[in-house]
């Protein structure tokens, strides 16, 4: 005689816990790379600081960077903020 076995399901859903640590950890690498790399390359001269004129002889400085050539990344201005947060709270 042979045995019958109940399928039972177990509702062990472990990928919401997951997923929140993997953005976690997600975030605190983005944020470890714009402290080390603060700066990104200008959308605008894709990092030259500078562009031809309309007519094509001279260059220009680009506006958006100031001739730098590179912007601060969103996550630095995020820890920038953070930071001076956390230093006019401490202040006496």
């Amino acid at each position: 005689m042979e045995t019958l076995h109940a399928a039972t399901a177990t509702a062990t859903d472990t990928s919401a816990p997951i997923l929140i640590v993997l953005a976690f950890i997600a975030t605190a690498v983005y944020l470890v790379s714009c402290f080390i790399w603060p700066f990104r390359p200008c959308s605008r001269c894709d990092g030259a600081g500078r562009f031809r004129s309309p007519s094509g002889r001279a260059w220009r400085y680009c506006h958006r960077c100031k001739g730098r050539g590179a912007q601060l990344r969103t996550g630095r201005r995020i820890l920038t903020y953070l930071g001076n947060t956390r230093d006019r709270g401490t202040r006496h």
